[in-house]
């Protein structure tokens, strides 16, 4: 049975350090990023998703901003957005432009052209990275049963906890959620205790070995929780 590349990504990624899904996503939403800047500035498709979601996220758009040498790609891509923001505004009537409807029930009263200013579709970088998300966690989750995925996991970060739940949600049998969440345990257990030996390490009265791997192990606990910084930023968690 051919393997998708997507398998073969997760196997490299769980040889470097923190959670192999969000080191895939940092990459997938630069990547992305760099494409619509150097290749997609200008395509119509690409403008009308800019006017459709008011630009992108907050996030996504000072990712894009961020990126040197592509001031005017971003600048073509943001003049589309403020565009479609004005036409709304100039042609929207008056009296619908500077009214308010009450709603029923109370509540706050609602501004008809506030509405029409909301987004009409998603960050396009959000969306391209949540279904690479979704691709990679079903990939971990169908395979889990190799043995190659399974050793080189052991010898991993582990997934942070929000991919770690995503992938539970989907391993097929309740031997294969057991052994994961057996490596897991592991995981966890041991960044606890090197958490632990860091705070005793570091009190003012401690006399003793000085602190090694431990020492950062404060900033692995908030990615192993969270996930890596920015990799998941304004994406959706299942319920």
């Amino acid at each position: 049975m051919s393997l998708p590349q997507g398998y073969y990504d997760l196997l490299e990624r769980l040889e470097r350090p923190g959670c192999a899904v969000c080191s895939l996503l940092l990459e997938v939403s630069n990547r992305f990023i760099e494409s619509l800047l150097y290749e997609f500035s200008l395509d119509p498709g690409t403008q009308r998703a800019f006017r459709a979601g008011r630009g992108l996220c907050n996030h996504h758009s000072w990712q894009l901003a961020g990126q040197h040498g592509y001031s005017l790609g971003v600048a073509a891509l943001f003049e589309a957005a403020l565009d479609e923001v004005l036409d709304i505004l100039q042609t929207t009537p008056e009296e619908t432009l500077t009214g308010r409807f009450s709603r029923p029930f109370g509540g706050d009263a609602r501004s008809p052209v506030a509405e029409r200013l909301e987004p009409e579709g998603p960050c396009i970088v959000c969306a391209n990275v949540e279904h690479a998300e979704q691709t990679y966690v079903r990939t971990f989750a169908r395979h889990w049963h190799r043995a190659d995925l399974q050793r080189a996991y052991r010898g991993s970060s582990g997934l942070c906890l929000p991919h770690f739940r995503d992938a539970l949600r989907q391993v097929e049998t309740r031997e294969a959620r057991r052994e994961l969440v057996a490596i897991q345990i592991e995981k966890w257990s041991a960044l606890r205790r090197e958490l632990n030996q860091f705070q005793i390490k570091s009190a003012y009265n401690y006399v003793g070995e000085p602190i090694g791997a431990e020492a950062d192990s404060w900033r692995r606990a908030v990615a192993s929780m969270t996930g890596l910084q920015n990799a998941t930023a304004a994406l959706t968690r299942p319920e």
